[in-house]
């Protein structure tokens, strides 16, 4: 059974067959100009007799999609290949209904806020419990969405885990969720190998979630945009999430993505209690040899101390800079400059490296080293660390994401726009976590935080005019 591909064994037979291709796309199997793109050429194929139909699926993807729910324990489970981004759309656009208020965490990913504007819903937003040094949101807490549930209609949104790699307490809240009588729906876009090893969190499924979603590509040998929706018994056969989907995706998908979807739960399947177990150990071994690293910070228990924190990702390695007189930056451009390592994301007081079960021992001995010797040239008592932006307070949401994205806008110099409706996202990315979004009322302490992060270089998505010298706002 884990080793059951049903999708890549028919491409592997559609290749063999050399057949003369006259159908899309237009390379024809051969055709790549690049010859790093030639490999996969040969299986790019649309969708012809024996390679089934996405969207009617009755042979080889809808048997792989019955692996899929297999190996997550869900009740059902859908291909996306247009990242975990439509997965979440096509939740928001298949439970929510216009002016439904939905419960949804400040530090969503922004496909939260694409969803709320394809399906109408209006936020309520849970607080986010954050960790003040190095300023980041981390969870939300039981306590809270118990306090917030009476203003939910029927849903409730998590993410979980953060983008650092930790999780929140989805047993317990699913537990209270439900017994609001109402649903629990989990972006886990970072938690896709949670179900194959003890050693991590479990996952949102395993917790009572009744729908979860997971962007494989991010964890997982998956090529890009691979990502899977899982629905718990609770929802699977439901028609208006099969048809939000549908609606969503691709007429033409990729067989690349997800024949590498397949093989990656063919290996998790066999091998990937024994492959993360590894990584965890590896982790487990960095972690205690970063005690020495002078100024720079390796995060973990502090992590797991913050309120509404119950589990950590051991393979996302948060580094703070500390007191080395080096900003985020600064040690992302060193790392990338002098030792040929890129991170994957950088601030102005940490950077997070991710590792996967292909990492071997010498490449977290590497970046151990690296930063080690980062750390022997800085001042370890460096000069005094600048103070700490506080987290704006979360904005007035006067109109709906929907509502505001119908409105007319225009663009206002930022320093005349406090007390005016925000026309725009401005997200610091990655993560990719709005601050602002469209119709939310612009304070003096948004204002503020936005020219702190003008003033830092942060890069941003959303804002037209990215210096955020200028802001639209809404014309009303």
């Amino acid at each position: 059974m884990p080793h059951h591909t049903p999708i890549y064994t028919a491409l592997q037979q559609y290749v063999q067959h050399n057949k003369l291709r006259l159908h899309m796309p237009g390379h024809i199997g051969r055709g790549m100009t690049a010859r790093e793109l030639q490999p996969v050429a040969g299986i790019d194929v649309t969708e012809v007799p024996g390679l089934d139909d996405f969207h009617l699926p009755r042979e080889i993807i809808g048997q792989s999609r019955t692996l899929l729910a297999h190996a997550y324990g869900a009740g059902e489970s859908y291909f996306l290949v247009n990242g975990a981004t439509s997965g979440l759309e096509a939740l928001f656009l298949a439970l929510t209904s216009e002016g439904e208020k939905v419960l949804v965490p400040r530090n969503a990913h922004r496909s939260f806020y694409g969803g709320m504007v394809l399906s109408g819903a209006m936020p309520v937003y849970i607080p986010v419990q954050t960790m003040p040094e190095p300023g980041i949101a981390l969870a939300v807490t039981a306590e809270d969405i118990r306090n917030l549930l009476g203003q939910s209609d029927k849903l409730v949104f998590l993410a979980s885990p953060s983008y650092y790699g930790t999780t929140c307490d989805v047993e317990q809240i699913a537990q209270l969720v439900h017994e609001s009588g109402r649903l629990l729906l989990v972006d886990e876009a970072h938690g896709a190998h949670f179900n194959f090893s003890p050693q991590l969190p479990p996952s949102a499924l395993q917790c009572g979630a009744d729908a979860a979603v997971n962007g494989l590509h991010k964890t997982l040998p998956v090529l890009n945009q691979g990502a899977c929706l899982h629905l718990a018994e609770s929802l699977k056969g439901s028609r208006t999430i099969n048809q939000a989907v549908s609606l969503i995706t691709t007429t033409s998908p990729s067989y690349p993505i997800m024949a590498s979807i397949e093989l990656a739960r063919a290996l998790l399947e066999e091998k990937g209690a024994a492959l993360l177990d590894q990584a965890l150990d590896y982790a487990a071994q960095f972690r205690q040899e970063a005690r020495s690293l002078g100024g720079l910070k390796c995060y973990r228990e502090e992590l797991l101390g913050v309120p509404g924190v119950k589990g950590l990702d051991g393979l996302k390695i948060l580094i703070g800079t500390g007191k080395t007189g080096l900003t985020g930056y600064d040690l992302d451009r060193i790392l990338r400059e002098k030792y040929q390592i890129q991170v994957e994301i950088a601030d102005n007081k940490y950077i997070l490296a991710m590792f996967s079960i292909f990492h071997q021992k010498q490449d977290w001995d590497y970046f151990y080293q690296a930063l080690r010797q980062i750390a022997q040239t800085v001042a370890v008592a460096g000069p005094a660390e600048p103070e700490m932006v506080a987290l704006p307070p979360y904005p007035e949401v006067v109109l709906s994401p929907r509502q505001a994205f119908k409105n007319p806008v225009k663009r206002m110099p930022l320093k005349e726009c406090r007390g005016k409706l925000a026309g725009e996202m401005v997200a610091a990315y990655p993560p990719g976590i709005p601050c602002l979004l469209p119709g939310e009322l612009i304070t003096e302490a948004v204002q503020n935080y936005l020219e702190y992060l003008q003033q830092i270089g942060a890069r941003l998505q959303g804002p037209e005019d990215i210096s955020l010298r200028h802001l639209s706002i809404l014309d009303v």
